[in-house]
């Protein structure tokens, strides 16, 4: 068995011992991030290829934050929280719930919706977001027209349908790749979810 650091020490379980290579791109985004949390998160101080970096954080960020989504921003954070929760990834789930807060919804439903979204108060189309999302994260192997039909019900466009899509599917990939690297949550992120 390999033996690893504690989760308590460092930034992740990477052994890379060079420093990151910071490009005009990665310092814009980390500059970015600095001015809208406080902080950089451990995932984009990450020791290795920096194109990698923005270009996933660009997509999350396109997806997202974007103000010319189809979704508003309640519902895409609820997606992130979900896919975050049904991981178990601590790190984007406590960030996104967070980030879910600040569109307006009570720390109440937020953390009922971090542990299990289905004892939450959602509204019919959040709801089915949450389903949608659950399914797709939990039987991706299982997708069908059934997965959207429920959508459809609910009063989703067909484009919103995608959008929400590759919302959960970006997050699936951020979840496993966060878990998988072992990349730690910052301090500040638990003290912006705790002062909530």
């Amino acid at each position: 068995m390999t033996e690893h650091k504690p989760h308590g020490e460092g930034t992740s379980y990477l052994r890379i011992r060079e420093p990151q290579r910071v490009t005009p791109e990665l310092a814009e985004l980390q500059a970015e991030e600095k001015a809208r949390k406080g902080f950089v998160r451990h995932g984009l101080t990450l020791p290795f290829r920096p194109e990698h970096l923005v270009a996933s954080q660009r997509l999350v960020n396109l997806l997202v934050r974007s103000p010319n989504g189809l979704l508003p921003f309640r519902e895409r954070e609820i997606l992130a929280v979900v896919v975050s929760s049904e991981n178990r990834c601590d790190v984007c789930t406590i960030q996104h719930a967070t980030a879910l807060e600040k569109t307006g919804a009570s720390k109440e439903l937020v953390d009922v919706l971090a542990v299990n979204w289905r004892r939450a108060p959602l509204s019919q189309r959040e709801r089915a977001l949450a389903e949608f999302a659950t399914k797709l994260t939990r039987h991706p192997q299982d997708a069908d027209e059934s997965y959207i039909d429920g959508l459809r019900a609910a009063g989703l466009s067909e484009e919103e349908i995608v959008e929400a899509a590759q919302i959960v599917g970006v997050f699936n990939f951020t979840n496993r790749v966060t878990g998988v690297l072992g990349t730690r949550l910052n301090p500040e992120a638990h003290a912006a979810y705790r002062a909530g």
